[in-house]
């Protein structure tokens, strides 16, 4: 309950036109051409809204209704497709296949919702389609949690698109 102070951040400008977007992620991949397309979407059923809810409330300036132990602000419009073991292989085939983008790159874990087999054929039918693998040590949010394995395994797909 301390007053909470938040200098800004210091803005290096470049040479390069940039933009930011605050919105649909399949839209503005699908209405924005780009040379390169990075994405790092939720792997799993946590949606993101719960673990940045309070840089939201700081970016937002807002003072939302909040709820629970740990005062969540609603978040039942920011859901994700991504979250979402029926949605996500729709979603991501949606966002692949209208990237307006010359290469997509896509860093996704071998635990998350969508298989690599369903990756694989996902990205490949824009182009030519690889992978880098890099195992990580598992992150351990809990001691009293059991874990299937000690690490998990970063993919980093790639695909560059046929024209």
């Amino acid at each position: 309950m301390k007053k909470l102070t938040i200098d800004p951040a210091e803005v290096v400008l470049g040479k390069e036109k940039n933009i930011v977007f605050n919105e649909d992620a399949n839209r503005i991949a699908s209405c924005n051409p780009v040379d390169v397309l990075y994405l790092d979407p939720p792997y799993n059923q946590r949606q993101y809204a719960t673990n940045y809810h309070l840089l939201e409330t700081i970016a937002k300036n807002d003072k939302p209704q909040v709820h629970g132990k740990t005062g969540l602000r609603d978040y039942s419009s920011q859901k994700s497709q991504y979250c979402s073991r029926s949605q996500v292989k729709k979603a991501f085939n949606d966002l692949i296949l209208n990237a307006k983008a010359k290469y997509i790159i896509l860093s996704y874990n071998n635990e998350g919702l969508l298989s690599l087999d369903e990756i694989k054929q996902i990205m490949g039918q824009r182009g030519k389609y690889g992978y880098a693998t890099m195992s990580y040590h598992r992150f351990k949010a809990d001691s009293s949690r059991e874990y299937s394995a000690n690490s998990t395994i970063e993919y980093l797909h790639y695909v560059i698109c046929d024209e």
